[in-house]
């Protein structure tokens, strides 16, 4: 199955509007990535022609044709701090590597998207350096041969490995880089005023996130102020446990020991309840112990579940659903919404009010109030953050590269510029 993916894309993210577009070709993308890959090769032999690095005094022999088909791409991150920098300080590298989604073919039924050679090495060598990540683009380090390239694992007999998560575009976990750049469109979110404060909170682990809540409550107490404050928590739930889940808590400074609302908003829902709902109150009543024979703080929980995530039971390893990060940004990014437009229904609504006016600003997952779209759809989107999620991470490269050669540039004011 060959699909063709749309989005419109910000230096905030992805738009949440799929556009229909013609399929973008297996001929086309080759065509792409093999100008993309000799494109490298001759930035490559410019770096040895400048007496940078010896061929045969890394890879042991002379022959620059072999070094640059083989070791150079690893060796020229090995001995440049800014080795990324200056690859997408190349216009027509750049180009490649932010091309839109609109201009990748995606192979068979598992969303893999169709890299350039030395384009995958460059990922997956950069992964070793966590502020050089590009999201979703690399193979694990086991998966990694020795210039970069992508293996396939086999076991003592010689057979092929079983597969995990990590081999597919599709399946591979949110990773830091991820959380941060997700992290950063909620807190853009949340920048404007609003009647109902809101604060994003996404430090540590859950419970940690839970401690800061009740620490900032405690803050602005001590510094006099007197409203409701709303917290929207997108984390883990701790370092056993790499779900996400996305809570929100109403908290007023003159009690920070007990939140006056919370909400829990978990990705699954396999029965009855989240199953991560009795460790979720447990970390609640941990973070907020009450007196001996008061209700517990747990008590005050109400689910805000969504239905989304897909189990993963009898599923092939590359259909599974890894997107709860995905899912719960949406869900972090309607409540701020919400909080912000319509406070009263944060306060004082019910938890169905709640509810349908979350999913109603989740356009990206639901069609109309508490109507999810069709699980097909609900993956493309998802393939969809999931290039535009390294596509913000190659962008953000490129403005701290920027701002740190305006930095280099800037001239003391005791040192005017002088004209002739």
């Amino acid at each position: 199955m060959i699909m063709a993916l749309g989005a419109a894309f910000h230096l905030n993210g992805p738009t949440t509007t799929l556009k229909c577009r013609q399929p973008y070709s297996f001929e086309q993308a080759q065509a792409a990535n093999d100008a993309f890959d000799a494109a490298v090769k001759d930035f490559l032999r410019t770096w040895i022609e400048q007496g940078t690095v010896s061929p045969k005094s890394l890879e042991g022999s002379a022959d620059t044709e072999d070094f640059v088909e083989h070791g150079a791409l690893r060796n020229f991150f090995k001995y440049r701090e800014d080795a990324f920098e200056r690859i997408l300080a190349q216009e027509n590298l750049a180009r490649h590597l932010l091309r839109s989604i609109d201009e990748v073919y995606f192979q068979g039924d598992a969303y893999e998207p169709l890299l350039a050679k030395y384009e995958r090495r460059i990922y997956n060598i950069a992964a070793s350096r966590d502020h050089l990540t590009v999201p979703f683009r690399y193979s694990p380090f086991s998966r990694q041969g020795d210039y970069g390239d992508t293996i396939q694992l086999t076991d003592a007999t010689g057979q092929t490995a079983p597969e995990d998560i990590g081999v597919y575009f599709g399946t591979r976990r949110a990773d830091n880089v991820a959380l941060t750049i997700l992290a950063h469109q909620l807190r853009w979110e949340a920048l404007a005023p609003s009647q109902l404060p809101v604060h994003v909170i996404t430090e540590g682990y859950m419970e940690d996130s839970l401690r800061r809540v009740r620490a900032l409550t405690e803050q602005l107490g001590e510094q006099g102020v007197d409203d409701a404050q709303c917290f929207v928590i997108q984390r883990r739930h701790a370092a056993d446990d790499r779900h996400l889940g996305t809570a929100l808590l109403v908290m007023h400074p003159h009690s920070p020991g007990l939140p006056q609302r919370i909400v829990f908003c978990d990705t699954l829902r396999p029965g009855s309840q989240p199953p991560w709902w009795d460790k979720f109150k447990a970390k609640i009543d941990a973070v907020f112990p009450q007196p001996a024979g008061y209700p517990p703080a747990s008590g005050k929980v109400e689910d805000g579940g969504v239905q989304l995530q897909r189990l993963h039971d009898g599923v092939p390893v590359r259909h599974q659903d890894i997107d709860c990060a995905f899912y719960t940004a949406s869900m972090g990014r309607a409540l701020i919404q919400l909080a912000k437009t319509e406070p009263d229904v944060i306060l004082n609504g019910s938890i169905e009010a709640v509810f349908s006016q979350m999913t109603a600003r989740m356009p990206e997952y639901y069609e109309q109030p508490n109507q999810p779209k069709e699980p097909a759809l609900v993956r493309e989107f998802n393939v969809i953050q999931r290039w535009n999620t390294g596509w913000q991470a190659l962008k953000n490269m490129m403005q701290n590269q920027l701002t740190g050669l305006a930095a280099q540039l800037a001239m003391p004011v005791e040192h005017p510029l002088g004209f002739s």
